[in-house]
C-alpha cells in the first residue's frame, strides 16, 4: 500500500512498523563493518568495526544510538592509522515505498557525544610539519581521522530492501528510485549479499571484510573479485577466532605482520578483464575475508618502487548461500 504508507500524515504508522526492525539494529551492526570513504563514490580507505552498541527509541519516535568500536584508515601523509571511536547519535527514522521496494531512512538529528582516540600512526615522522599547525603530529592525524568517521556518521544512512528480501546499505540519504553504488551489478538475488564495494589497497596495506556470519553447515562464501592498478593482490579467508587477533595487530602496530595462524583459504587474484570467482564451503561460524597487498602474507609480492605506490583498486563482492 505505497499510497497509504507514504502519506506524510501516516508517519506514526510507519514508525510502528519500523520498530520491528530497529530492535535488531545493534545485532546486525555487530555482523558488519563500515568502509570509510572521503567521498561517496570513492573506494574505501579504511574500516570501522562496532564492538558495543545500544539502541533506544525516544518518546517522539526518534532512535538514539550509542556505539563504540575500533578501526583503521590510510592517508598519503600518515600511512595507516589505528583508532578507537565512539559516538551517541539521535536519528529520525522513517521509510518510503517505491512499488515493492522499501527505502528506510535514518536522518541524523544531533550528535550528543563523539570521541576519537588515536592508537597508532604508521609514519609519525612524515607528519611532524603538519602537526605543528595543530600542536602535535598525533593531533593532526586524530583530526583527520575524526573527520573521516564523522563524514560517515553525520550524513545518516539508508537501508534499501527489495521485494526479493535483498538488503543494501548506503551512507547518506539515497533518493527513492536510486540504488547504492556497487562494485558489481547483480544478475541474481538468489544469495544474500554481504559486501559489494570497492577498496583501495596501498603498498603494505590490507583490508579485513567481516565478520561474515555463516548460520548453516553446508553453506559457502562466494567471492567475486577484480583488481586494477597493480599486478595482483592476495585473498584469504580466516575463521573469526584466528582473524580477529590478526586484525587487532594490524590496527595497533605499524608493521603489517603475518597471520597468527594459517588461512582456511589463500589465493592470488591477478589483474584481468574477467572477474575472479570462487565458492568456499565452510562450516557454521564467522569469518573474515582478507584482501592483502603486503609482503608478509599471501602468495604475491607487491612491487616496491621509490615514490611509486602502485595502489591496487579491488572490487569485491561477497555472498553467502548453499555450497555448490
Amino acid at each position: 500500500m505505497p499510497g497509504v504508507l507514504n502519506d506524510p500524515g501516516n508517519r506514526t504508522l510507519r514508525r510502528e512498523l519500523l520498530a520491528f526492525g530497529t530492535k535488531r539494529l545493534c545485532e546486525e551492526a555487530s555482523k558488519r563493518s563500515l568502509g570509510l570513504k572521503l567521498q561517496d563514490d570513492d573506494p574505501a580507505i579504511g574500516r570501522f568495526y562496532a564492538k558495543q552498541c545500544a539502541a533506544q527509541e525516544l518518546d517522539r519516535g526518534d532512535l538514539f544510538l550509542q556505539f563504540g568500536g575500533a578501526g583503521y584508515a590510510w592517508s598519503n601523509v600518515s600511512g595507516r592509522i589505528g583508532f578507537n571511536a565512539s559516538a551517541s547519535v539521535q536519528f529520525a527514522q522513517d521509510f518510503q515505498l517505491d512499488g515493492s521496494t522499501m527505502y528506510v531512512y535514518f536522518r541524523p538529528v544531533q550528535t550528543a557525544a563523539k570521541r576519537f582516540d588515536l592508537v597508532m600512526v604508521e609514519r609519525p615522522s612524515t607528519i611532524a610539519a603538519m602537526g605543528a599547525l595543530v600542536g602535535s603530529p598525533e593531533a593532526f592525524v586524530a583530526r583527520v581521522g575524526e573527520g573521516l568517521l564523522a563524514h560517515q556518521i553525520g550524513r545518516g544512512f539508508t537501508v534499501v530492501r527489495e521485494s526479493s528480501g535483498e538488503v543494501s546499505f548506503a551512507s547518506g540519504l539515497l533518493p527513492v528510485g536510486q540504488r547504492p553504488s556497487a562494485a558489481f551489478e547483480r544478475t541474481s538475488a538468489g544469495r544474500p549479499l554481504v559486501a559489494n564495494e570497492r577498496v583501495e589497497l596501498h603498498q603494505n596495506q590490507r583490508d579485513y571484510l567481516g565478520p561474515i556470519d555463516i548460520t548453516e553447515d553446508g553453506d559457502a562464501i562466494y567471492l567475486t573479485l577484480a583488481v586494477d592498478g597493480a599486478p595482483a593482490v592476495d585473498v584469504q579467508v580466516h575463521a573469526r577466532g584466528a582473524g580477529e587477533p590478526w586484525l587487532q595487530h594490524y590496527a595497533t602496530a605499524a608493521q603489517a605482520g603475518p597471520p597468527t595462524s594459517p588461512p582456511l583459504f589463500d589465493d592470488a587474484v591477478i589483474a584481468s578483464p574477467t572477474p575472479y570467482r570462487r565458492a568456499l564451503a565452510v562450516p557454521r561460524g564467522q569469518y573474515y575475508v582478507v584482501l592483502d597487498h603486503t609482503a608478509s602474507a599471501g602468495r604475491t609480492m607487491p612491487p616496491s618502487t621509490m615514490l611509486d605506490d602502485r595502489a591496487a583498486l579491488v572490487s569485491v563482492g561477497i555472498e553467502v548461500g548453499d555450497a555448490p
